[in-house]
């Protein structure tokens, strides 16, 4: 094993696995990452049932994006404490009604961690916005139709966004809250 390159997010390895196929050994390239969050996050359903998003500027795409909120996990922190402490810092809402939807490995031929998901129900405000310096972000409450429609248009396409929402699709409780959602009004705030 090699350090190729470390960055705060990532540490870029050499290594040399041997095929459990054939036998022979090649080289790989691999990045030891922490493990990620993303929090699928609802305002009350007395409140609209709004879906809290983040529209970011991503500069590997050099483009924004609109997503759910997400985040790297700090050193010694678990995914539940890290999708609780994201929620508040990117949004500024707190929530006591949290739901594991599982995980995801998010590129598992050059990464080693996985991404957690998770559903925050019932979310409120209660501060303002903790970014970190170099994070920019606008914060948007969506009505569940009007994400539809960003999902359908092609407007969402963050893989990782993405694989929340399939995992939220899986839930055993997604039939009872999609029915709530899509008895709301209807109207986006974005």
């Amino acid at each position: 094993m090699s350090i190729q390159g470390e960055t705060r997010i990532f540490r870029q390895i050499g290594v040399i696995r041997c095929s459990p196929h054939t036998g022979r050994s090649h080289d790989f390239t691999r990045l030891e990452c922490p493990e990620w969050v993303n929090v699928i996050a609802f305002t009350p359903m007395e409140d609209g049932g709004e879906l809290l998003v983040v529209e970011q500027f991503r500069h590997g795409i050099d483009a924004s994006t609109l997503e759910s909120i997400g985040g790297v996990c700090d050193p010694g922190e678990n995914p539940a404490e890290t999708a609780r402490r994201e929620l508040l810092e990117e949004t500024g809402y707190c929530s006591e009604d949290w739901i594991s939807l599982g995980w995801c490995t998010p590129n598992p031929a050059v990464q080693d961690n996985r991404c957690h998901f998770f559903l925050a129900l019932n979310c409120h405000a209660v501060a303002d916005l903790d970014l970190d310096p170099s994070e920019e972000l606008r914060v948007w409450a969506v009505s569940w139709q009007e994400w539809q429609e960003k999902f359908r248009s092609g407007e969402i396409h963050h893989a990782l966004v993405l694989g929340a929402f399939f995992r939220l699709e899986h839930w055993e409780g997604w039939g009872r809250l999609r029915d709530r959602l899509e008895s709301q009004p209807g109207i986006g705030s974005r």
